[in-house]
Formats: structure tokens, C-alpha cells, sequence
């Protein structure tokens, strides 16, 4: 019994420690019970160039990305200038991709503001949003 209990704590030591020691997942740029949304993958960027930033868009849960929904991120007023209203991609029934291409003016750190207008439904609601968000890319 002695030798099972010490067994016992130094697994759970090893666990408490893998715990301390990983990282926790970013917290989205925004949700709700029913959706998330996280900044993509950083692609380079340089200065007076058309560069590219992603938002992850995930479904949770019974909902499902609205398949006739027109998503779109609409740039706000005395932001970075953004061309268009963004490139949405379906990347599965839960999850999709909005390209936003971008020209910045000069090196440093790139603030995209903007609403991103979107739309998730399970088998009995669709549910509507229109979250404003702030993504800082870097520039070089």
C-alpha cells in the first residue's frame, strides 16, 4: 500500500509539473458560447505592401457555420486601410478562414480594427454577430 501511494504521488507530481510547465491556449479575439474567433497564422508583412492577415472563425458545440451567410470584415474608420471586405473560406462545417488584405503605411505594428459579420446555427437557431475586433500584425 505504501509503495502504490508513493507510485500515486509522483504521478501526479509529473502531472502537476507538465501542467506548469505548458503553455495555455490564446485567448480568442472574441466569442460566445457558440463560436470563437482567433488571429491565424502571422505572415510576413513589409511596409507599402499588400499584406495579408487571417481570423479563424470556429463553430462550438451543435452550431455550424451558416453556409449562405455573406461574412465580411468591415474595416473602421481612421484605421489601417483595408481593401474590400475580406475573403471568407470554408474550411469545414465548423470552422472557416477571413483573408483581410491590407497596405500599410510604414514599419512597426500594424492595428486591424474592424467588425467581423458573421452567422452560426445549430438544428434549431441561427444566430447572428457582428463582434468588433483588434488584431496587431507586425510590419517591417
Amino acid at each position: 500500500m505504501a509503495r502504490s501511494l508513493a507510485l500515486l504521488i509522483v504521478v501526479a507530481a509529473c502531472g502537476r509539473d507538465q501542467l506548469a510547465n505548458s503553455t495555455p491556449a490564446a485567448a480568442p479575439l472574441a466569442g460566445k458560447a457558440y463560436y470563437r474567433i482567433d488571429a491565424g497564422p502571422q505572415k510576413p508583412c513589409a511596409s507599402g505592401a499588400a499584406c495579408e492577415a487571417q481570423l479563424v472563425l470556429t463553430a462550438l458545440g451543435d452550431y455550424h457555420l451558416n453556409q449562405e451567410y455573406p461574412f465580411k470584415f468591415l474595416g473602421a474608420p481612421n484605421a489601417v486601410s483595408i481593401d474590400g471586405t475580406g475573403a471568407f473560406g470554408f474550411d469545414g462545417a465548423k470552422r472557416g478562414t477571413m483573408t483581410i488584405t491590407f497596405r500599410p503605411a510604414q514599419p512597426g505594428t500594424a492595428k486591424l480594427v474592424g467588425t467581423f459579420k458573421l452567422s452560426v446555427c445549430s438544428n434549431e437557431t441561427c444566430e447572428i454577430e457582428t463582434p468588433m475586433l483588434e488584431l496587431a500584425v507586425p510590419v517591417t
